[in-house]
């Protein structure tokens, strides 16, 4: 079969499964009348009595840290890892439960002045600087948001998806970055997040807006129904998955020291390599199915799984460790050997020239 544009995205748009299938929930993020009144940056003054700029009262600050949460900013790349941003987000309400979905209230003005009286001083004093004295703070609807489904999984770990220039998509482990702009999913089945995160920061999640446009060209790409429709096939082969798996956990570690550090011309090409073979079994899975099996051997004999959580290990003692497993799979004697099918090769060319690789 010769595989042109239309064709693979007809390809991946049959795909049965889809997001919505393997999902708890998918919902999108806040939304804020005063954002200046939840949003703060952080001075960078490591000053505990006022850690924070106040951008609407144009001061530091302090407020109770039990109601302040990291947030994503989407001008920003979070591809696989959450960007640090110097952004904090005020959240005035009361968050219970062990479950997915928690449970969430809105602590009320005197509440809120009894347990919490920095933020309840910072409220009060924003209304009388602005001027809002039609919104009373006898009712606490003046610093409530919109977005309740958002609330509700805070704290429980979650794909966050956001576009910047092009899909991408993130694993907040903690489940406690608050984002504005995107959506959030949370999956029925945990152990399948780094599998689904490679897929949506694949090649395969560029015909996404091919796809909504066939059948609601109106649906914005990071928007609730759009992702539900993002098809999900996974490997036949649980060694592919596996690997798929761990590469993405690889790619969450590497991100992560670039976020942190900067980058650099190693980490862009250990970055780059990690990359394109993960994109590589993730476009197998859905097009063709027939990587070369001494190809798969090779990588399954360098790519151990990682001990848990150490992708989120600050530092850059596992860099070395992945460069090593780079260089052992490149300099494996008959891995220049293994070939592509013609009809892979065909679909690599066709994304390339398309601007989808």
């Amino acid at each position: 079969m010769f595989w042109n544009k239309e064709s693979i995205v007809e390809k991946i748009g049959k795909v049965p499964e889809t997001l919505a299938d393997i999902s708890e929930d998918i919902f999108g993020g806040i939304s804020v009348e005063n954002d200046c009144l939840h949003r703060v940056s952080l001075s960078g003054k490591q000053d505990p009595e006022a850690p924070y700029v106040c951008r609407g009262l144009y001061r530091d600050i302090n407020i109770e840290q039990a109601l302040m949460y990291p947030y994503i900013d989407s001008a920003f790349s979070n591809e696989y890892a959450v960007h640090p941003t110097r952004y904090s987000f005020m959240l005035p309400y009361e968050i219970a439960g062990e479950k997915l979905k928690k449970g969430c209230r809105v602590i009320p003005p005197e509440e809120l002045k009894e347990r919490y009286p920095l933020a309840y001083s910072r409220i009060a004093e924003f209304r009388e600087l602005f001027h809002h004295a039609d919104f009373p703070l006898e009712s606490p609807g003046y610093y409530g948001l919109h977005g309740r489904k958002m609330l509700e999984y805070v704290g429980t770990p979650r794909l966050v998806v956001t576009d910047s220039f092009r899909l991408q998509a993130c694993y907040d482990a903690s489940g406690k970055h608050i984002f504005e702009e995107g959506c959030g999913i949370v999956l029925k089945d945990p152990s399948r997040y780094h599998y689904v995160l490679a897929a949506l920061n694949s090649s395969v999640a560029r015909t996404l807006p091919a796809i909504c446009k066939m059948e609601n060209p109106n649906c914005g790409l990071t928007t609730p129904a759009a992702l539900k429709r993002f098809p999900i096939a996974f490997p036949d082969d649980e060694l592919i998955e596996s690997l798929i798996s761990t590469i993405s956990r690889y790619l969450i570690y590497i991100h992560g020291q670039v976020y942190a550090a900067g980058p650099s011309e190693g980490t862009r090409n250990l970055l780059a390599f990690y990359a394109r073979i993960v994109n590589l079994l993730v476009l197998d899975t859905y097009l063709t199915n027939d990587l070369d099996p001494r190809f798969l051997e090779i990588l399954a004999d360098n790519i151990p799984p990682l001990p848990e959580k150490l992708e989120y290990e600050s530092g850059s003692g596992l860099m070395s460790t992945l460069r090593t497993r780079k260089e052992n799979i490149l300099d494996t004697p008959d891995f220049g050997k293994c070939r592509f099918t013609a009809e892979f090769t065909n679909i690599l060319a066709t994304l390339k020239n398309n601007g989808v690789w």
